[in-house]
């Protein structure tokens, strides 16, 4: 296996792609590969703040070549044409950005682009290609990829919690009666719950450090969240660690039990969520926390090992016993 690895990854960019694509470039290096990443815009100084502790060492530009390893994540597939002769793994963080970006970056193109610059050779769409493997994150992607005709075996590789978040992890939580959403995602879905439920403080994961993030979800009872999962979505796994109990949607990766293994019974249908069943769900959570947390047990088990089930995977990738 060739020890040239490149993983490409946006500049500046603090989100759970990134963060994945960091943490696989630290496994590497642990292990004693030479990977660094290859960030696609200029930028002085690429390293997002909340990357800089994984020490990988970043590049502008490469030569392509066979010898070249490159990871490239799903919204960035039209980067493929761009290294015919490496090999190129394709790491499906997520599965819906893969065609939302693609249309972007088509829509863009003035019509000079178009006529020179063929559509098929811009874009990836699973075209015949020896040099591209598929990694899936979720089963869901498994499930899509499966229905690809692909010249190489898909495999598995899941990111995890950042060790942040098990800094001082107590065994028993003093928690208050607060429950927690993410504002950017499904907020018009929970905001008639928060009028109907005046007595628990309701607060927004947004404008924090990742440490007040931390804090914050320690101090919490339940975590909603009934907006789109298109990965297996960074802050239900934060939660978990945190002691946080769960209640989600189904839509995307959330309806999945590999991928959000909690009892079903806390996964809504939108036609399931009326504001009766809803209210009773919340209130039973928040009056019996210690009783509910014992039923996401099993799956936040499964969570807090994702690092070591990791790095035991990109072992097998890279072929390192």
């Amino acid at each position: 296996m060739s020890q040239n690895i490149y993983i490409i990854c946006p500049p500046k960019k603090a989100t759970g792609g990134p963060e994945a694509l960091h943490q696989l470039g630290y496994i590497l290096n642990t292990l004693g590969y030479n990977a660094k990443m290859l960030y696609t815009k200029y930028k002085k100084d690429p390293v997002h703040p909340f990357y800089k502790n994984y020490n990988v060492p970043y590049v502008r530009r490469i030569k392509d070549s066979a010898d070249n390893v490159i990871i490239i994540p799903e919204s960035m597939t039209n980067l493929i044409a761009k290294y015919p002769l490496s090999e190129k793994k394709v790491w499906w963080l997520s599965l819906d950005f893969y065609e939302v970006l693609m249309n972007s970056r088509e829509k863009k193109k003035n019509w000079i682009r178009k006529i020179f610059v063929p559509y098929k050779h811009t874009e990836y769409r699973f075209e015949p290609n020896k040099t591209v493997t598929h990694w899936y994150q979720s089963q869901r992607t498994k499930e899509f990829l499966l229905t690809k005709k692909l010249d190489n075996e898909i495999a598995y590789l899941c990111d995890y919690v950042t060790e942040l978040f098990f800094d001082n992890l107590p065994e028993k939580f003093t928690k208050e009666n607060i429950i927690t959403y993410n504002p950017k995602k499904g907020l018009d879905k929970i905001e008639k719950y928060m009028e109907l439920l005046p007595q628990y403080q309701w607060t927004p994961l947004s404008g924090m450090t990742r440490e007040q993030m931390r804090d914050t979800l320690r101090k919490t009872k339940l975590h909603i969240d009934f907006g789109y999962f298109p990965g297996r979505d960074k802050i239900p796994r934060e939660g978990l660690v945190s002691g946080v109990c769960l209640l989600t949607g189904r839509d995307g990766t959330s309806a999945f039990k590999e991928d959000l293994g909690i009892p079903e019974k806390y996964k809504l249908h939108s036609d399931d969520r009326q504001p009766e069943k809803v209210v009773e769900l919340i209130n039973h959570t928040m009056n019996n926390y210690e009783e509910v947390f014992q039923e996401f047990s099993v799956f936040r088990t499964f969570v807090m090992n994702e690092k070591s089930r990791m790095i035991e995977d990109v072992k097998k990738l890279f072929n390192k016993n």
